[in-house]
C-alpha cells in the first residue's frame, strides 16, 4: 500500500479525468512549462500537510492542502471562461464525494488564485483551486485512512 497522500493523488487523478475541457490531460505534480500547443489541462499537487494527535491511542488528524491547477492558453475572454468551467468541474467532483472515495473525513474549499502570463505567442492562464482535506490515520500506519 502507499501513503495516504499518494492514495489521494491517485483518487483525484482518476476522478478528475474526463472533463469536457481537459479530458485525459490530468497530471500529478507535472512541472511547467507544459507542451507548446497546450490544451486545457489540470495539475494535481499536495502542497502541505499538518498533523495533530486526535486521541491518546495514536490516532492522528491530518490536514492535507490539495491544489488543483487549471491551465489554458489563449488571449480572449474564452480563456477565463474555460478556467471557470474547469473550476466548476473540480468543485463538483469534490462535492459529489466529500470523503474522496473513503480516504478522507471531509474537505473544505479554501481559495482560487488566478495568474496570467503573456510572455509567449498566447497568454498562459491558470486558476489554482486549494482544498484542505481532513483525514485520520494511526500514528504507526500512515498508509491506512481511518
Amino acid at each position: 500500500m502507499a501513503h495516504v497522500r499518494k492514495q489521494i493523488r491517485d483518487w483525484l487523478k482518476s476522478n478528475l479525468t474526463g472533463s469536457a475541457a481537459a479530458g485525459n490531460r490530468v497530471f500529478v505534480r507535472r512541472t511547467l512549462p507544459l507542451e507548446k500547443n497546450l490544451q486545457p489541462s489540470l495539475i494535481i499537487a499536495v502542497q502541505n500537510e499538518r498533523s495533530a494527535d486526535a486521541a491518546m491511542g495514536g490516532t492522528q488528524q491530518r490536514t492535507i492542502e490539495v491544489r488543483i491547477t487549471a491551465c489554458v492558453k489563449g488571449d480572449s475572454e474564452a480563456s477565463e471562461d474555460m478556467l471557470d468551467a474547469l473550476g466548476v468541474f473540480v468543485e463538483e467532483k469534490f462535492a459529489d464525494n466529500p470523503a474522496l472515495g473513503g480516504l478522507a473525513e471531509t474537505y473544505e474549499y479554501q481559495a482560487t488564485e488566478f495568474a496570467f502570463s503573456g510572455d509567449a505567442e498566447r497568454s498562459f492562464c491558470t486558476a489554482a483551486f486549494t482544498f484542505a482535506v481532513t483525514l485520520f490515520t494511526d500514528r504507526g500506519n500512515p498508509e491506512a485512512s481511518l
